[in-house]
């Protein structure tokens, strides 16, 4: 059985907008949470017409032979880091003519293999063995409307495409928890003066990533506690007489308590 997506209805609008000529089509992200048992997509993003390009057609609809793989990765790793916790990029969409349906599915999975690729490229930390590995390629019609909804994994670069649900769901996310966190950042990463551009950018990379570990080996107190990982955070909470909690917008509050390291410049030991 393969996956299934519960979209925001308000994606759904946004992809229909879109109408293309015979032998264009239009390129996209597509933004949202995954887990185990259920994937949710909340957001969907065309990939922009570069500079050069929006100043000669703001309608400007590339044919698909001329996606732009490199355009659209650079769209991904900006967007990636722009997104606040919990959110990630869940993978790509064409919107398409009906007579390149072939084609589309085969530009959607080098995409979805490039956009992962440079996302995780800029990643300080690595997803575990249970995080989902899977991303969505979605073909939209642009005749139809129809739907295409595909699955790849992405732990596997000669996975084929898996076949997956895509439902549309209002009020998606209006029932979501927010978690609120300020972190202040204040590393030292020594750096040689006479280091070229490859060593300091890698050395940054390094202070970084021992930074990020730190993060993911502290200690997280939400409303002033420690919650167990299996730990629901509305325990304990009242219900409505039908056994639901209450709706109202809620916000936790979460401090990260981490140790004190030193980092050290391997040439300076």
């Amino acid at each position: 059985m393969g996956r299934c997506y519960f979209v925001e209805e308000a994606v759904g609008q946004y992809l229909s907008e879109f109408s293309t000529k015979s032998k264009a089509c239009v390129t996209g992200l597509l933004i949202g949470q995954c887990s185990s048992q259920r994937d949710y997509v909340i957001l969907a993003s065309r990939t922009p017409p570069r500079e050069e390009q929006n100043e000669n057609n703001k309608n400007y609809h590339p044919k698909l032979a001329d996606i732009d793989e490199e355009w659209v990765t650079t769209h991904a790793s900006q967007l990636s880091r722009m997104l606040p916790g919990g959110l990630l990029v869940l993978g790509v969409f064409i919107v398409g003519a009906p007579e390149l349906a072939k084609d589309i599915q085969n530009a959607l999975c080098k995409l979805v293999f490039s956009v992962e690729k440079s996302v995780a490229k800029k990643r300080l930390w690595n997803f575990t063995d249970e995080e989902v590995s899977d991303r969505v390629a979605l073909h939209v019609c642009s005749a139809t409307k129809k739907i295409l909804c595909r699955t790849y994994d992405m732990n596997d670069p000669k996975s084929s495409a898996k076949p997956a649900d895509w439902k549309y769901q209002s009020g998606l996310s209006a029932s979501w928890l927010s978690l609120e966190c300020t972190i202040n950042v204040n590393i030292h990463i020594p750096l040689s003066a006479t280091s070229v551009n490859t060593e300091l950018e890698k050395n940054t990379r390094n202070g970084l990533t021992q930074w990020a570990k730190q993060i993911e080996e502290g200690v997280f107190l939400i409303n002033g506690q420690i919650k167990e990982d299996d730990t629901e955070l509305l325990e304990g909470q009242k219900k409505s007489s039908r056994g639901n909690i209450q709706p109202r917008t809620q916000t936790f509050d979460v401090k990260v308590l981490t140790q004190l390291v030193s980092i050290v410049c391997g040439k300076c030991q």
